[in-house]
């Protein structure tokens, strides 16, 4: 069984139970007395019926409001003179935008936005920190971490090829790259390997800067933080 409405233009004037809609539609009169042929039947229960342009259909949520019904505003609208005015979004990461309901108007939370993208910088730094740097030897590359303990093994090996070089003992040591690669080195090569270790944490902090200092917040990418580091490396290794 299902509910058969009778509606003369918008208006319900009856329902019935029936077994289909079809059913009604062949003998209306058995259901309906007062039936007359400008009466639809449908089996449609209408909210906020409305009948225009010959056709019975559920009002539009413009004309809810035009006829003074409450409707549901998605973030963005408001009503203005009996029309739903959709205001636009403001520029900005759509992440920090919030509508405020009862003002009617968009937020953008920006100290929110800026302690978020500093916090971000600070990780892609430290991710760059602790993977270290590639370093090229006879063609290929071999990574060197920067943790403390790599740090201070190679001021240590340093300070102890000087001590053999103010001795009169040009000494060279084996140095193993994070690869497990052994570089044969003395004081020279691990000379040029510390300095560019050391230009390396240079553009890691000089990167950190350029895009605290020059660059609004965005969203910053892994990619994009490393390709502007490898630049500013690139020229403190040639200034």
């Amino acid at each position: 069984m299902k509910t058969i409405n009778f509606y003369k233009k918008e208006k319900l004037i009856f329902s019935v139970y029936a077994e289909s809609l079809e059913d009604v539609l062949k003998s209306p009169l058995s259901y309906f007395s007062a039936y007359t042929a400008d009466v639809i039947i449908t089996d449609v229960s209408y909210q906020y019926p409305i009948y225009k342009d010959d056709i019975l259909r559920e009002m539009t949520r413009e004309e809810k409001v035009r006829a003074g019904i409450d409707v549901t505003l998605e973030d963005g609208e408001i009503i203005k003179d009996k029309k739903i005015i959709t205001v636009p979004k403001p520029q900005g990461n759509p992440k920090y935008l919030s509508w405020n309901k009862e003002k009617g108007l968009w937020l953008l939370d920006n100290e929110r936005e800026y302690q978020d993208y500093m916090a971000l910088i600070d990780d892609l730094k430290e991710k760059s920190l602790d993977y270290g740097f590639d370093y090229k030897i006879d063609g290929k590359e071999h990574r060197q971490k920067c943790r403390d303990k790599d740090i201070a093994k190679m001021v240590a090996t340093v300070v102890s090829l000087q001590l053999a070089k103010s001795m009169g003992v040009d000494k060279k040591v084996t140095w193993y790259f994070y690869d497990n690669f052994g570089m044969s080195a003395g004081l020279q090569e691990l000379g040029m390997l510390m300095l560019y270790g050391t230009t390396f944490v240079q553009s890691v902090y000089d990167c950190e800067n350029y895009f605290k200092i020059k660059v609004n917040p965005k969203e910053l990418t892994k990619a994009e933080f490393e390709n502007k580091r490898k630049e500013i490396h690139s020229k403190l290794a040639t200034s």
